[in-house]
């Protein structure tokens, strides 16, 4: 079949997925679904709006960070040229699963445009590497994987090297992508890219150990939107949801994406991108994240769940507990703004926590609220150690439990005529702004390009944007 592209019609198929046993969702497989006791918290309107924020889409040049601006979001590369093409249609939708679960190695499945109803059928359970899965217009809102709360999860990665591209995931009972390690190895080199997901029971996208202890390593989630709405947050139970929820994952990327909606009327919400369980090396930067109760968080809790990944390396020597290890947390814009956000019971919490989270990096984020929130950062415990630099925030950054930070360049309890429209969430500095030049050098060293991937110069501007 190698080189060959099969063209599949409507067809019946009934294939059931194997029991997975490796924490996909299930109650007591100690992954973070409720009950299971492993302390995670349990406690925006969606519109899904690319968080890019530069201006340039498609024009797929592939050089992040260069200093000229481009994004690095244009449509994905060709199908592996020796793997075999499978093409599918919504009516093919019932037979899915057992077509990923038959698949070659390096398979490249094309989803054509429509709606693929998925809510009584199983998820695609990915065992075998190098699996692709892409929406063959590359536009992700004319591609529709559907669950309609009838299944747990649209997609379960426990192989390496899998993509999910161009489409749209949506309304999952639990989480609408689940990525886990697998059976007998780490699962590696995940890509989610110019994926909307929307509207999960849980967790929009899940990444955790799976249960013979193997993990979930160097992802990237990115170009994509991931988001909440009113319809939705009717759907959750407990508050027990957020955007993504990674446990001791290392060496994720998490870039150019739109959070939006994770809140509740009652209770706290996991964060819009939250990294724990000593998550490792993990980046976050140039995502918008809009009305989220939590918008970044790497740790939670002194202790955490109880559980931690150890590291050959011990990268922190004497800490009993690390809730992450290292990362950067760069070039953010974080926004709230929603009257019923502020009247929920928990309100804004923060943009930015760090709890129990050595060798943190902070820099050129800009935390924007339009009531006064719990706090815009925080760092927590005593085995917290950042750098905080050059962050620009409407309310303060507080030092909470004995944690230890490194600051500089930050301006705090700003006013919204620093930005082109506060009250409208545009967040990029406007002409005359007193955060422009006023950065310290040594943030440069970690953010050398900004929000929208523009130099910065040797005087940097505080926040997300260097204004130009």
């Amino acid at each position: 079949m190698i080189g060959a592209c099969l063209v599949l019609g409507p067809v019946a198929c009934s294939g059931e997925s194997p029991a997975d046993g490796d924490g996909t969702g299930e109650t007591g497989d100690g992954d973070g679904d409720p009950g299971d006791g492993d302390g995670d918290p349990g406690d925006g309107d969606g519109d899904g709006d690319p968080g890019d924020g530069d201006g340039d889409p498609g024009d797929g040049d592939g050089d992040p960070g260069d200093g000229d601006g481009d994004s690095d979001c244009g449509p994905i590369g060709e199908p592996p040229p020796l793997g075999p093409i499978v093409m599918v249609a919504p009516a093919d939708a019932a037979m899915l699963p057992q077509l990923v679960l038959d698949a070659e190695p390096n398979t490249t499945f094309m989803f054509a445009d429509g709606t693929y109803d998925l809510s009584g059928g199983n998820l695609l359970h990915v065992t075998t590497p190098g699996l692709r899965f892409v929406g063959a217009s590359h536009d992700r809102d004319a591609v529709v994987l559907d669950a309609d709360y009838g299944i747990g999860e649209i997609f379960l990665v426990a192989a390496s090297n899998t993509t999910i591209a161009h489409m749209t995931v949506q309304r999952a009972y639990w989480h609408p992508i689940h990525v886990t390690g697998g059976a007998a190895a780490n699962t590696e080199n995940t890509l989610i890219y110019d994926v909307a997901v929307i509207d999960p029971g849980q967790q929009a996208i899940k990444i955790n150990a799976s249960g013979q202890g193997f993990y979930s390593d160097n992802g990237t989630v990115a170009c994509s939107s991931v988001t909440m709405t009113d319809a939705g947050r009717s759907q959750v139970e407990n508050c027990y949801t957020g955007g993504i929820d990674a446990h001791s994952a290392w060496g994720w990327e998490v870039r150019d994406n739109y959070f939006e909606g994770f809140w509740c009327g009652a209770g706290l919400s996991e964060h819009a991108v939250h990294f724990w369980v000593t998550g490792r090396d993990t980046v976050v930067e140039r995502n918008t994240i809009v009305d989220c109760a939590r918008g970044i968080g790497f740790g939670l809790g002194q202790n955490g769940n109880g559980k931690q990944r150890v590291y050959d390396d011990d990268p922190c020597p004497g800490a009993d507990y690390l809730g992450h290890v290292d990362g950067i947390i760069r070039n953010n814009m974080i926004f709230a703004g929603r009257e019923q956000l502020f009247a929920s019971q928990s309100g804004f919490d923060a943009g930015v926590s760090l709890e129990q989270a050595c060798g943190a990096v902070v820099a050129h984020n800009s935390v924007v609220s339009l009531q006064p929130p719990f706090v815009s950062m925080e760092y927590r415990f005593a085995n917290t150690s950042a750098t905080i630099v050059n962050n620009l925030t409407t309310h303060a950054i507080v030092m909470r439990d004995g944690g230890q930070a490194s600051l500089a360049g930050n301006l705090v309890d700003q006013g919204l005529d620093q930005l082109v429209d506060g009250p409208g969430g545009d967040l990029h500095l406007s002409e005359g702004a007193t955060a422009i030049d006023a950065g310290d050098p040594s943030g440069l060293d970690w953010a050398a390009t900004d929000f929208d991937n523009q130099a910065r110069d040797a005087a940097p501007d505080v926040g997300a944007d260097e204004r130009r």
